[in-house]
């Protein structure tokens, strides 16, 4: 069965899923990647509903629901649950290990704590300006870098960009795509577009950047990049009809860039069943044996 996203399920039966996670653990502390049996992305879930309630993001929360999560164990700030001194020690005992305090969001430390997702909540502290001074002195003692896309140096994080190029034929990257070696290119790239448009108080990218970015065929607009990746998809697809002779329609398929392949024909027979698809992308999926549900027409 595939995944589950938050948009497609009602509010009670995502809360189900997390009061059973609740049953079965003890606690609500879901890990990011977490997925139920039937599919539910319950960790992204629970993450959604704590930056909905912490104002990172627009609520549909009500007081109702807030203190039904409450009654099953929800913790809507997790740094709550330990005091700074507890967090702290985690921190010594990663930095001993690894060296640097680059944690993954999704790590967790030996006791069970999500030492990832709370670094990730101080780094947003930091932003706002949340942080005592000695909060942030702890940290840099550990050599706390608070911008992911500053670990690197630019021409780094461009020699990353240029090696996904060469491997993919473009710049195209996911936003949640990350390198063998834990590095976050999709979230480079995107800021890369924000400098670009001067959005979100970014710093502007220099002349010799965007022209570095556009020799290796970066795209700026959004609109742009979701017509691109489309179409990606759609040559990917007719590549894979041509040697094998049907559409990959198997669960475990995945195209060059991650995705499911199986899902996002799902997505367009969707799209086309609501008369919601373009003319001309019409055509070209119908020429690839993608039709409407309900359609008299066999996929391919």
């Amino acid at each position: 069965m595939g995944e589950r996203t938050y948009r497609r399920q009602e509010w009670e039966e995502w809360y189900q899923n997390a009061r059973a996670y609740a049953d079965t653990f003890g606690n609500l502390l879901v890990p990011h990647d977490y997925v139920t049996a039937d599919g539910y992305r319950l960790g992204r879930w629970i993450e959604r509903q704590r930056a909905m309630h912490n104002g990172v993001i627009p609520s549909s929360l009500d007081r109702e629901r807030c203190l039904a999560l409450e009654r099953i164990g929800m913790v809507w700030k997790l740094e709550k649950r330990l005091s700074w001194e507890t967090w702290m020690a985690m921190v010594q005992e990663y930095h001993q290990e690894y060296g640097d305090l680059d944690v993954p969001t999704d790590y967790t430390a030996k006791n069970g704590c999500q030492l990832g997702y709370w670094i990730k909540e101080q780094r947003k502290k930091y932003k706002g300006g949340y942080l005592a001074e000695k909060q942030i002195r702890d940290l840099e003692r550990f050599d706390m870098i608070w911008s992911f896309y500053e670990r690197k140096d630019w021409k780094d994080w461009l020699r990353l960009a240029e090696m996904y190029y060469q491997k993919h034929g473009n710049l195209l990257v996911p936003a949640s795509y990350q390198t063998a070696d834990g590095d976050r290119l999709g979230s480079w790239i995107f800021v890369q577009r924000e400098r670009y448009w001067g959005a979100n108080g970014r710093r502007p990218l220099s002349r010799e950047q965007v022209k570095a970015l556009e020799q290796i065929s970066m795209v700026w607009g959004l609109d742009r990049v979701r017509e691109e990746k489309w179409s990606a998809m759609v040559r990917w697809i007719e590549e894979y009809k041509n040697q094998y002779g049907c559409l990959p329609l198997r669960p475990s398929m995945k195209a060059p860039d991650g995705r499911s392949m199986g899902n996002w024909i799902s997505l367009q027979r969707t799209a086309l069943t609501r008369g919601k698809v373009a003319e001309d992308r019409k055509m070209r999926l119908e020429g690839l044996g993608i039709y409407p549900f309900g359609s008299t027409k066999t996929p391919l």
